[in-house]
């Protein structure tokens, strides 16, 4: 599975923005449609979350994701452009 391909930097960080000006304020961060939203102490790296994925973004567009398997990932990225095009 090449995550590369697969995860759109640019719109998992409208889809961040997205959260954090509707979703719901947490003491985690925010929550909004399915997604958890959240940053570290100095806010360069981001944090996505889902009940199966985690995507972390660093400074300069560098990312990580953590999920079981490739289905997972499919439903996460299905679900960043739900939220990004409602």
């Amino acid at each position: 599975m090449n995550n590369e391909q697969k995860i759109d930097v640019k719109q998992a960080l409208r889809v961040f923005d997205k959260i954090t000006r509707h979703g719901e304020k947490t003491e985690k961060g925010w929550q909004y449609r399915g997604l958890s939203a959240s940053t570290d102490f100095d806010g360069y790296t981001v944090f996505l979350r889902s009940a199966k994925v985690e995507l972390t973004i660093f400074f300069h567009n560098k990312f990580t994701i953590e999920c079981r398997n490739s289905l997972d990932l499919e439903e996460f990225i299905e679900l960043l452009g739900k939220i990004e095009r409602s």
